[in-house]
């Protein structure tokens, strides 16, 4: 179990999760989405763990460079997410895909198994997309200062690898599309001990482009 804020996250969504599904038949599918680096997988993975759930990651669906348009979606192969993974756990059958090769960059990689259970938490930016609703009963927004995001994403990334275009439709999904007050339960990504206030910033295109628009 992570400590602090992302603990008392985990131990929040769990006992939501409990509530959700008490006197429902059925799987019962949630969405774990928040902005990138905002410690979406950490706290699924949690849960998980606590729960038996089977574990979905948007991440292994991912198109490089995008597809055609200019919103979030082109950066998923969501209709392979929803035939391979959500409608056969949706159905209490095993799930089998190949997830995106993060190592190489492109391409298909190694392949996942996910056994059925009665809770699926789908994790990742745009698990909750209206692409993806008919098969997510609730939705969960891990909201986590920018600040603290930018010093994740600082870590993980490169200045030449940053998307100027993929910052701009997530900034577009979470703005318009979904907004946090859209969702079921919002809980905190954040490092710091439960109950701590995270320091708020500028936005993160901002503080990762400059006023010169270039990385920073």
């Amino acid at each position: 179990m992570p400590g602090g804020r992302s603990a008392a996250a985990a131990r929040r969504v769990t006992r939501s999760a409990a509530r959700w599904r008490a006197g429902r038949a059925g799987v019962l599918v949630v969405a774990i989405d928040g902005h990138g680096a905002s410690g979406k997988s950490t706290i699924a993975a949690a849960v998980a763990e606590a729960t038996g759930a089977a574990l979905v990651h948007t991440d292994d669906f991912f198109r490089p460079g995008g597809g055609p348009g200019r919103g979030l979606d082109r950066y998923y192969d969501w209709r392979r997410l929803r035939a391979q993974a959500l409608e056969p756990l949706r159905a209490r059958r095993g799930a089998v895909f190949r997830r995106f090769d993060w190592d190489r960059g492109s391409g298909l990689g190694g392949q996942v198994t996910v056994n059925p259970a009665g809770l699926v938490l789908l994790e990742g930016v745009f698990s909750a997309s209206p692409q993806l609703a008919d098969l997510v009963d609730r939705t969960v927004f891990v909201d986590t200062a920018e600040r603290e995001r930018l010093r994740r994403l600082r870590g993980r990334i490169a200045p030449e690898e940053w998307d100027d275009d993929w910052l701009i439709a997530e900034q577009a999904y979470f703005g318009q599309t979904r907004p946090p007050a859209s969702f079921d339960l919002t809980v905190s990504g954040g490092s710091g001990p439960a109950g701590a206030q995270a320091p708020r910033s500028g936005s993160i295109e901002a503080q990762l482009h400059g006023s010169s628009g270039q990385p920073g």
